[in-house]
């Protein structure tokens, strides 16, 4: 792995020493030194042959000793990157993390999971769909593959009394990573291709405030899970006649520890936060402001303490910084608008480029990581004409969190294959097909959303 990154690293950063992708492809010097550091870093990403979180930092040293000094008169100054790793984007999914360590300090995952479960034993299809959206709900604000671990290590109990090859022990190991996946479209912060996709629409003044990005993905998010509890139905519950052993079904016990007043208080604040995001078009307060609330109540008042502060997922944030200021790197150097006019992606329309970028997107992330998908593609969608970058970017964006027909798809869909039980054809053929119809849900219901809300307007041809 090692011999072929150095191999591949050579092939990408030698043509831009001598100048050969100014002769192949027309660039300036700026933009093939760009085209370099993202193809070097694409390579990163997919291979993980560094930390992902080195690589971020790779992107901004790059940026800074290679990029800018070759830029001559013009070039931006190094805030414009350096800006890139905490911007308002980084403080939203900031206060993100706080809310998810939250919730699992407080035992509310727990509590809502344990409530589901409890509730739904006497029917499998009613047990696999109450977990699905529990799920989905918790990766609504939460990272998917920590709520798939947990929702896994809860009903890891309930799946020792069942037999390997029950359908009703199938059915959770599908339910639960494909609800995680979907349930991380339905808010800005469930994901990092939201994240990431939303940096780059308020890099270029665009913006789809909170409570807007739920409307049009919240009911994709709910009618998919729905899907994928009646599909499960179809393919293994319904064909099954014997005892699926529900009676049987052990509840995981949650940490009894923390008291109810704390965690009343605890699901006080975290309902303020998210009260704030979505009503933040009212009162006018951004996002990313809004999110320094939880960071400070939490810390400040020792409801969290140092030990949660220093296990945020710091790394995702530079991970993310460094996506950011590529993107920023295609937009400044007129990289992203040259691609465009290359392949004339300008001269299509809104729903066909939203179309595009949803199938590109998903296409790629069925192999690779849906963020290093977020990081390869919107950055093209930035140098379209400035009405074709929204339906472009949310197509790209929403599209690379929608593909899990593979065991490699996404983290939740490996833990739940490291369980046992379950075949790659049946992940295939079941994750293939949610995600086809989730597609489908988004591009119809959710493209026909965006456009009564005035996000999108589909009529401009």
């Amino acid at each position: 792995m090692i011999r072929a990154g150095i191999v591949f690293s050579s092939l990408a950063v030698f043509p831009a020493l001598f100048g050969w992708y100014q002769l192949w492809l027309g660039l300036t010097r700026p933009q093939e030194i760009n085209l370099a550091i993202a193809l070097l870093v694409s390579f990163l990403w997919v291979t993980e042959l560094f930390p992902l979180y080195v690589t971020g930092f790779l992107v901004l040293f790059l940026e800074l000793v290679w990029l800018l000094p070759a830029w001559g008169p013009g070039a931006p100054k190094t805030i414009t990157f350096l800006s890139c790793y905490f911007s308002e984007t980084i403080l939203l999914f900031l206060g993100g993390f706080v809310i998810s360590s939250a919730i699992t300090t407080y035992g509310l995952d727990s509590a809502i999971a344990r409530f589901v479960i409890q509730k739904t034993k006497g029917s499998a299809f009613l047990l696999v769909l109450s977990l699905g959206f529990a799920t989905g709900f918790l990766s609504c604000f939460m990272n998917n593959t920590a709520t798939a671990a947990m929702m896994l290590g809860l009903v890891s109990s309930m799946m020792k009394s069942l037999e390997e090859n029950n359908p009703l022990r199938k059915s959770l190991l599908f339910i639960v990573p494909f609800s995680a996946n979907l349930g991380g479209i339905g808010t800005p912060v469930g994901t990092l291709p939201n994240v990431i996709g939303i940096a780059y629409l308020q890099e270029r003044g665009l913006e789809v405030g909170f409570l807007n990005w739920m409307a049009f993905a919240f009911p994709v998010f709910v009618l998919s899970v729905l899907s994928l509890a009646i599909l499960l139905y179809i393919l293994y519950l319904k064909k099954d006649k014997s005892e699926l052993s529900i009676a049987s079904i052990q509840i995981f016990n949650s940490n009894l520890s923390v008291s109810k007043r704390d965690r009343t208080i605890a699901f006080g604040i975290i309902c303020i936060t998210i009260l704030g995001w979505i009503s933040s078009d009212l009162h006018g307060i951004s996002n990313g402001t809004v999110a320094l609330f939880p960071i400070i109540v939490f810390f400040g008042f020792r409801l969290l303490d140092l030990k949660e502060f220093r296990n945020l997922s710091w790394d995702v944030l530079i991970l993310m910084g460094g996506g950011i200021a590529l993107g920023k790197a295609f937009e400044e150097t007129g990289l992203a608008k040259h691609f465009v006019e290359l392949f004339v992606l300008g001269d299509s329309n809104q729903f066909g480029l939203f179309i595009f970028f949803s199938i590109l997107s998903l296409g790629l992330s069925c192999f690779l990581s849906n963020t290093s998908v977020a990081n390869l593609i919107l950055p093209i969608t930035m140098g379209l004409p400035t009405h074709l970058i929204l339906p472009a970017a949310i197509g790209a964006t929403i599209g690379a969190s929608l593909a899990m027909p593979l065991p490699v798809s996404t983290p939740p869909n490996a833990l739940a294959f490291s369980y046992g039980g379950i075949k790659s054809f049946e992940m295939l053929k079941v994750g293939g097909i949610i995600s086809i119809i989730a597609w489908i849900f988004f591009v119809t219901l959710g493209g026909l959303i965006l456009h009564i809300l005035g996000i999108v307007d589909f009529s401009r041809f």
